[in-house]
């Protein structure tokens, strides 16, 4: 079993990739692997893989944050009538970000202030901002937004590489250097391993946590702006999106530990592309919606259990190293 474990850390979401991407190939070749269909699956990985930048620092933390759709989709309800209004992009944009990043704040806050897991205040968090953007355009869809605004996401850069995937890769990129090469990244790690720990090291622990979910969400407010110029549309229906649980599926099936401590942009990214090769594979050969939403709670269920069996798995190699230093 530990040898599995080793060999799926190393080899399993890469092989998993591209098994799947042989498998639809063979399966529906004039359809599936041709270069529009290739660019078709990085468009629609974009937005989730934007947004699971955010999830990854916060399943690092130990953190889980549900209302991620309900702020996307106000932040994109306030840019488009920002837009109407007139306002220039470059100040949409920044606002969209800054409003995003203080609202994940927010949230880490009120769970530092009530002494509570994240969860549970993103999920009160969820409904009213869900209600909130009923109660601000009800049932109707924003149009009618400049064109110079598709820039962001339609461009066709070379030609034929739509500029919405850029964006993704850059905002990958990005969260990749915070983690892995800054000291705040290292602090994000040390609050999902051990918070009491951290805290005995000198680290403001608290201090530290609301501004990851600060950081951690200004990649909502780039997930807002990059949908809203694909889409050219805002509505409140985007606030019950399943956005939360797509990317947390695409980040615990890449590795990231549900408890923290664990994960790397890496193998988020690799479960993004995992996740959306696998629904775009399947919408070709004709499986029905119902049966992809059966087949995501199935994937979710299998990330799990290989989570705990990577728990189980460095649970058992820590317990040999202390009996051995034990014994010598």
């Amino acid at each position: 079993m530990d040898r599995f474990i080793n060999l799926w850390k190393k080899y399993g979401m890469i092989t998993l990739l591209l098994v799947l991407v042989g498998a639809f190939s063979l399966a529906s070749p004039k359809t599936f692997f041709t270069s529009k269909t290739m660019y078709n699956i990085l468009r629609q990985a974009s937005v989730i893989g934007v947004l699971s930048c955010c999830v990854t620092m916060q399943l690092i933390t130990g953190g889980i944050d549900l209302s991620i759709a309900s702020r996307l989709a106000f932040t994109q309800i306030i840019c488009a009538q920002m837009l109407l209004a007139g306002i220039p992009i470059p100040v949409v944009v920044v606002f969209a970000i800054a409003f995003a990043a203080v609202t994940g704040a927010l949230n880490a806050v009120i769970a530092e202030l009530l002494q509570t897991n994240m969860f549970v205040v993103s999920m009160a968090s969820m409904y009213i901002w869900t209600g909130i953007c009923y109660l601000t355009i009800g049932a109707r869809t924003l149009y009618g937004l400049p064109d110079s605004y598709k820039v962001i996401s339609q461009t066709l850069v070379f030609g034929k590489v739509p500029s919405i995937i850029f964006v993704f890769v850059a905002s990958a990129l990005l969260a990749h250097f915070i983690l892995s090469k800054t000291r705040f990244g290292r602090y994000i790690y040390a609050l999902g391993s051990n918070r009491e720990a951290a805290r005995l090291a000198g680290i403001n622990v608290v201090k530290s946590n609301i501004t990851t979910h600060a950081v951690a969400s200004s990649f909502v407010g780039i997930a807002a702006v990059i949908l809203l110029s694909r889409t050219m549309t805002a509505g409140a229906g985007t606030a019950s999106a399943t956005y939360a649980f797509d990317c947390i599926t695409a980040c615990v099936l890449g590795g990231v530990a549900l408890g923290g401590g664990r994960g790397s942009m890496g193998q988020t990214v690799l479960g993004v592309l995992v996740i959306n090769v696998m629904f775009n594979g399947l919408t070709i050969i004709g499986v029905s919606d119902y049966w992809q939403m059966v087949i995501k709670g199935i994937i979710l269920f299998i990330a799990i259990g290989l989570e705990l069996l990577q728990r189980y798995s460095n649970l058992k190699a820590s317990k040999k190293i202390n009996v051995e230093k034990v014994a010598t």
